[in-house]
């Protein structure tokens, strides 16, 4: 899949439907009209929450990962700086990597308890 502002918002879509916030595997909220926005926010209860989004590459390209859309997440801004290209990583207090998904060619993030 070309990355482009339609086809992350065909895989938000293909993820999520038509809803207009949704959140990514940390949790982070993501708002579908934020694309590629870093500095958009929502104010809930007086605190600024960044919703801003972009696609996430599971598997990183510079390990092996491709465009594939099994390849591909939405993810929140402040994830996909987290994660960055790595396999293992901590975002807050939490520890994730990416593992294939037995039997198959995919990968998946996983939270390490």
């Amino acid at each position: 899949m070309k990355l482009s502002r339609s086809n992350a918002l065909r895989l938000w879509e293909q993820h999520y439907g038509d809803v207009k916030f949704a959140e990514d595997f940390h949790g982070c909220l993501m708002c579908r009209d934020a694309y590629g926005e870093d500095e958009y926010y929502i104010v809930d209860r007086g605190t600024r929450i960044y919703c801003g989004w972009n696609i996430h590459h599971v598997l990183p390209v510079a390990l092996g990962g491709t465009n594939a859309v099994s390849n591909l997440i939405c993810t929140n801004m402040a994830t996909n700086a987290a994660a960055e290209d790595k396999i293992t990583f901590w975002i807050d207090d939490c520890l994730y990597q990416v593992k294939r998904i037995r039997g198959t060619h995919h990968h998946e993030i996983v939270e390490l308890k």
